[in-house]
Order: structure tokens, then sequence, then C-alpha cells
């Protein structure tokens, strides 16, 4: 082959593929060729960054579990110290309703969760909430 024949068969390869991307029918070959070499090019950071997200997604579920066993924790003590007669104030109950929420939330998502340690302590400390309120007894 010589070049004058390569470069008319090149020109007319040139042509059609530029004549397939403007027709309406989307077929964009540039776009897909560009996409392979980027991926060919690429293909070590992409598999890294899937690893960091992997990695990510399980940092965060690690967390989240921390979080809640952290809730768990402040929940047990604190219905401890309502069992030794330690009075609190209206905004130590409100935190300690937002934990008892975020934990049931939490164990509500996540069912193999352990979850029967604090059932009874939460319901007291509620109770102890609702007579707190209606005798405006808080520390």
């Amino acid at each position: 082959m010589t070049a004058a024949e390569i470069a008319t068969g090149g020109g007319i390869l040139l042509a059609v593929l530029t004549v397939i991307q403007i027709a309406p029918i989307k077929i964009n070959p540039w776009s897909a060729l560009a996409k392979a070499i980027g991926r060919a090019i690429n293909g070590e950071v992409i598999a890294k960054v899937d690893q960091l997200e992997r990695d990510l997604v399980g940092m965060k579920a690690a967390q989240e579990e921390r979080d809640a066993i952290n809730c768990r924790s402040r929940i047990l003590h604190f219905g401890d110290e309502t069992i030794h007669g330690v009075r609190h104030t209206k905004e130590h109950f409100d935190q300690i309703l937002r934990d008892i929420t975020t934990y049931e939330r939490y164990c509500d998502d996540h069912p193999n969760f352990e979850n029967n340690t604090t059932v009874l302590t939460s319901q007291r400390i509620k109770n102890i909430y609702e007579d707190c309120l209606k005798t405006a007894d808080f520390l």
C-alpha cells in the first residue's frame, strides 16, 4: 500500500466516523474510542478509586456502629444514674432522648445488631422524663 492510498483510506474513515457522530442516530464512535483509551491508560487509577470507595463504605459502616455503641453506653449509664437517684436537667434528658432515637433507628436499620440491652432502660428513661414533665421536677 502506498502512502497516498493510506492517506485516502484514512481520510475516508475519518469522514465516515465524523458523519456517524453527527448523524441523529446517537452513535458516537469518537467518545467510545476516547473512553476506551482513557480506561486503558487509567485502569490502575480507576481500580484504586474503586477500592477507596469500598474502604470508605466500610469505614462509614464501622463508624455508624461505633456511634450506636456509644449511644447505648450513654443510655445504660443514664439509666443506672436514675436507678441510684441521680437527678438530671431537662437538657440532659433531651440529649439522652436523642441518643435513644439515634440508637433505635440504627437498630431498626441493622436487625443483626445487639439491641436487647437497652429496651427496658430506654422505656424507663422515657417514663421518668414524662413524670418530670408533668411535675416540672427537673434538676
